[in-house]
């Protein structure tokens, strides 16, 4: 009987810790984010070798997808769906450089280098429940390659008020049926500090601004209430403007 009993338990924490997995899985989307602070100087060259590194994955069917985004302050942010940490264990682009050659496959990533001093690695978690994206879970959105993402700083302590401050944003957007739509990811493995990022998408930066003029409008005196939440945990805040390039992007043939 103990034994049935013992069976029963473990039955159920292991559908808890499913059902719990599952819910996180379709909750959060992490991504593997590739950055290259390039020189000014060295632009040109580092796009004209970016572009020949597309080439390259689209002759050679590589298999794995990935998104660019290009910064104001000439940082090159390379963004790739990932599915778990374990994966940052394996190579990708070993059966790349079996096909093209090492010789052909180092030259391409010694022109890169030329292009920087240093480059890092890091991972966000989209949250899709903290988004608001009415009409569906978008990254890359068709005619909207202007983008406007900025970081608010908190302490870790302050996450669970962050959080609700998140929902109050989104709850509001949500009544209102704003016309600006935003995606909100959480840092994590490699970021600097704690921060929730909010990405914005628009045609160009006069369409950005005319969205923000909307949404100010919009808010009224329940604007200066949410701010006012939102700046009894803030530590800071950072903005970051740049375009998607589709042309400095790859998808793989499916």
């Amino acid at each position: 009987m103990k034994t049935i009993k013992l069976l029963a338990l473990l039955m159920c924490c292991s559908m808890f810790t499913f059902n719990v997995q599952s819910q996180e899985e379709s909750r959060y989307q992490k991504y593997l984010i590739h950055m290259d602070p390039v020189k000014p100087s060295m632009q040109a060259e580092y796009e004209k070798t970016a572009a020949k590194f597309v080439k390259m994955c689209k002759d050679n069917n590589y298999a794995h997808d990935w998104m660019t985004l290009t910064t104001e302050n000439n940082e090159y942010h390379y963004i790739s769906t990932m599915n778990n940490f374990a994966e940052l264990d394996k190579n990708p682009m070993a059966s790349l450089r079996e096909k093209v050659g090492a010789e052909e496959f180092g030259e391409v990533f010694k022109d890169f280098d030329k292009c920087y001093d240093k480059h890092t690695d890091y991972v966000l978690s989209l949250d899709k429940e903290l988004s608001y994206m009415p009409d569906g879970m978008k990254t890359m959105i068709e005619g909207e390659n202007y983008r406007e993402n900025t970081k608010y700083y908190f302490a870790p302590a302050d996450m669970a008020k962050a959080v609700d401050v998140a929902k109050a944003f989104k709850k509001f957007y949500s009544d209102n049926n704003m016309g600006m739509h935003y995606r909100l990811y959480n840092s994590g493995f490699g970021t600097d500090s704690t921060y929730f990022l909010v990405a914005v998408a628009a045609k160009d930066a006069m369409d950005m601004e005319r969205k923000s003029a909307e949404v100010r409008k919009a808010m009224g005196p329940k604007g200066a209430e949410l701010f006012g939440n939102l700046n009894k945990i803030l530590l800071k805040t950072e903005t970051i403007r740049g375009w998607m390039r589709p042309d400095l992007s790859y998808v793989a043939s499916k």
